[in-house]
């Protein structure tokens, strides 16, 4: 993913949980000097998958390097679960700012 962009994300959850009863999600980008969290209400539901919209200002905030990605969850039974910390690239540009 390159900074300064306005990437789609499908984030495929490997679960046997049903995501319909969904009452909170956190979807977290952390590098190790930023952070940029997606909650339920920024986020598309396609069955198991989750459909994330980053902006030029997030992708901005996250630094070249590795970052880490995980998604948190809770239904609404007040059961939460977490996935696995995946890790993404984030790709360095040449001019700062939104275009």
């Amino acid at each position: 993913m390159y900074r300064g962009t306005t990437p789609t994300l499908y984030l495929e959850l490997d679960t046997e949980l049903s995501l319909d009863n969904l009452a909170e999600v956190w979807v977290t980008f952390k590098t190790s000097t930023s952070e940029v969290t997606k909650t339920l209400e920024d986020i598309g539901i396609d069955d198991k998958t989750l459909i994330v919209h980053l902006s030029q200002e997030e992708t901005l905030k996250l630094y070249n390097g590795r970052c880490d990605v995980q998604v948190r969850f809770r239904l609404d039974n007040d059961l939460a679960y977490a996935s696995t910390v995946e890790n993404i690239d984030i790709e360095r540009i040449l001019k700062e700012g939104v275009i």
